[in-house]
């Protein structure tokens, strides 16, 4: 935590993560057991001038009501709808970052040419994007994230994300779970993907995580 009131977003102190040389961010959870059936999540990111590659924003999980760490270290598996689900924003690697994108595990999401490798998809061909995606260097960027999970049986989840007060990415109709013994129960930043060849930070201000909706103050 550093505290300095002529760099943070707002108020005198931030988050400030350093990604080691080749190497990631690390990651901070907060549970909330047993969980809810959306989340809405808003906070101030800043990738200095210096910035390469892409990486994982925010996360939110969802994991057993008996068992909270279900889904976590899921990475490469496929959930079957009454083990896990994970939906995060994540800046792609194609660039210094790469446009904004979802990256979600779903029971019905592609496996790879194995048959049962899953690694996280950006839609399945209806969610909608809507450029620009890509956060600027050197300036403070509002990324606002809101999950709704689908009534097990019906193919109802939807999740939207906005950057800097603009709608710019949803997808909707699909499916998180199977069973209400899933429910959203942890947010995380995780600070991962595309280690580079040199040492990278990042800055993180402001986080509000709440069951409530959007608004236009947030």
């Amino acid at each position: 935590m550093v505290s300095d009131p002529s760099v943070a977003q707002s108020g005198s102190r931030y988050l400030q993560v350093t990604y080691a040389t080749g190497g990631e961010g690390g990651w901070l959870t907060h549970f909330f057991m047993p969980g809810y059936d959306s989340i809405y999540v808003s906070y101030y990111v800043r990738f200095p001038a210096t910035w390469q590659g892409g990486t994982k924003l925010i996360a939110l999980y969802g994991s057993r009501t008996d068992n909270q760490w279900s889904a976590l270290g899921k990475a490469g598996l496929c959930p079957n709808g009454t083990d896990f689900f994970g939906t995060w924003l994540i800046t792609e690697v194609s660039g210094n970052p790469g446009p904004t994108r979802f990256y979600s595990y779903y029971p019905a999401m592609a496996r790879e040419p194995d048959g049962v490798t899953c690694w996280g998809r950006y839609g399945d061909g209806t969610e909608t994007y809507v450029p620009p995606l890509t956060l600027s260097l050197g300036a403070w960027h509002h990324v606002e994230f809101w999950v709704k999970l689908n009534t097990p049986g019906q193919a109802n989840a939807s999740q939207t994300f906005w950057l800097d007060g603009v709608q710019r990415g949803n997808w909707a109709g699909f499916s998180f779970r199977a069973s209400t013994i899933l429910r959203l129960n942890a947010v995380q930043f995780s600070f991962s993907g595309n280690p580079t060849g040199a040492t990278r930070t990042l800055y993180v201000d402001h986080l509000v995580v709440t069951t409530g909706t959007r608004t236009r103050d947030e």
